[in-house]
Parts: structure tokens; sequence; C-alpha cells
């Protein structure tokens, strides 16, 4: 009876184990997609003040340049 209360508690072990690792992993993937997205949109605010800057220097091919490349990271900010 020892021996089956011991396989009890060492298998309640085992499974609250593998849930702490499982909510470690969801908490690092949830912590990784926030930084990944505030890098993102950080570009983009670059890019957008790239592209006005290229509108006051009346720089044509920079400007398309950079419309594409925003297009690009919206995309992926939506995706």
């Amino acid at each position: 009876m020892n021996k089956e209360h011991s396989y009890s508690k060492l298998t309640k072990a085992y499974a609250s184990v593998q849930m702490q690792n499982k909510e470690k992993f969801v908490q690092t993937l949830y912590i990784d997609l926030l930084l990944h997205e505030s890098l993102l949109k950080e570009k983009r605010e670059k890019i957008k003040r790239e592209i006005d800057s290229s509108l006051d220097g009346k720089d044509k091919e920079r400007f398309y340049t950079l419309v594409d490349q925003l297009k690009q990271l919206e995309a992926e900010l939506n995706a």
C-alpha cells in the first residue's frame, strides 16, 4: 500500500511539473510575441518619419521604396 501511495504522489508531482513547464512556455511565448510586436511598431514609426523626410526632400524614389517597406511591415503586423 505504501508503494501505491508513493506512486500516486510521484504521478501527481510529475503532472504538476509538466503543467508548470507548459505555463512557463506559454508565458515565454507571449512575452516574445509582445516584444516582436513592439519592435515592429517602432520600426513602422521610423519608416513613417523617413517617409515624411523624403516628402520634405522631394525624393520620389526614396518615398516609394519606404511606402513599399511600410506596406510589408503593416502586413506582418496584421498577420
